[in-house]
């Protein structure tokens, strides 16, 4: 789903100590499993160069950035916890200059605006693509070549995956569908999940099914499609994930296709079984500054991130965001409302409970 700094961090330090100590194969299971445990135990344990520390030093801010701040009340807590991730940052950056990660963290904390932060992306794209070529140009070992195949590829991966989810925040859904292709080209199985960013992208700009449908089939390796699309019953539908929902929603909404539209709405509550709070409430969640956070696929939380991200698509309509067309249909539909007054009727019901339940 997306991408764990901690797990890449493991990874990294394995792979230098793998290469420290001129182990090969590098599927050494025995090697692996104990780099596992002594970096559970203390990572510092298998740091050894600059470059390595960077790279954890911007792990640690992740957390705190990404998985801890967004849960927090205390402002002054807050405040404390973005300078200690921001202090991460600069040392990050200070002990390796390429360490491209960090720059876009700083420079997303730093910047005035989001159209600020998107221009510094595109700036910098370039030296971000020319320090992967001399990476893979350089890489003479084994040891060099299994980082250049695939971890020395993901800060570019997650450059670009920002930047497609900053052009939709900022309107610029022409850019972000572009870069999502391009990404995908360059990067087939997606590990940055900028699919889910091209098909909102693609919603913004008016996709109908057949588009929608297209950009599956023709993405087929990152969603996991075996073979080609073929024509199924609407039951068979099970392996839609909620930003195509959403965005096959939104298409026939906007096309006055109610029926279609029930039809994905009932599908994406049956995807979601708790789906019914999320899409009234419609909460918005503070976007990962590292990537994409990490959600168990299928899961409420899933959902929850999809709606987020998904805020653009569903604030389209006559009225003000809080009051948009789209977002109101969704919210009050009568399928959302009745699993919501099921809900509360069998909350109220639980022993130890009060209350006749079964209103909203």
């Amino acid at each position: 789903m997306a991408f764990d700094p901690i797990q890449e961090d493991c990874l990294r330090l394995i792979l230098e100590a793998m290469r420290r100590e001129r182990v090969y194969p590098l599927n050494d299971n025995i090697f692996i499993e104990r780099g596992m445990e002594q970096f559970r135990e203390d990572p510092s344990k298998l740091i050894a160069c600059d470059r390595d520390r960077s790279f954890h030093l911007m792990a640690k801010a992740t957390e705190i950035l990404d998985y801890h701040i967004p849960f927090l009340t205390d402002e002054a807590e807050i405040n404390r916890q973005e300078q200690r991730a921001e202090h991460y940052l600069h040392e990050a950056i200070e002990l390796d200059a390429s360490n491209w990660d960090a720059k876009r963290m700083l420079a997303a904390l730093d910047a005035a605006s989001n159209d600020e932060y998107v221009s510094y992306l595109l700036d910098n794209r370039s030296a971000v693509e020319r320090d992967l070529e001399s990476t893979v140009d350089e890489a003479r070992d084994v040891y060099a070549r299994e980082y250049a195949s695939d971890l020395a590829r993901r800060p570019l991966e997650r450059w670009l995956a920002a930047l497609a989810s900053r052009a939709v925040i900022s309107g610029q859904y022409r850019l972000a569908l572009s870069v999502a292709e391009q990404s995908l080209t360059f990067a087939p199985t997606d590990p940055a999940s900028i699919r889910h960013t091209g098909m909102l992208a693609m919603a913004k700009l008016e996709a109908n099914h057949q588009d929608i449908k297209s950009y599956r089939a023709r993405h087929a390796i990152a969603y996991g499609i075996v073979g080609p699309l073929r024509r199924r019953h609407h039951a068979a539908e099970k392996s839609l994930d909620a930003w195509t929902l959403l965005a096959e929603l939104s298409a026939a909404y906007r096309s006055f296709d109610y029926t279609s539209a029930d039809r994905y709405l009932h599908q994406l509550m049956r995807t979601y079984p708790d789906a019914a709070e999320p899409l009234y409430y419609q909460a918005e969640f503070p976007d990962g500054i590292f990537s994409r956070v990490n959600v168990v696929p299928g899961s409420q939380d899933e959902l929850i991130l999809a709606i987020s991200e998904a805020t653009p698509l569903l604030q389209e309509g006559i009225g003000t965001p809080d009051n948009a067309c789209f977002a109101s249909w969704v919210a009050n539909h009568e399928m959302v409302r009745r699993a919501l007054a099921d809900r509360t009727s069998s909350a109220a019901g639980q022993p130890g409970r009060t209350g006749s339940g079964g209103d909203n």
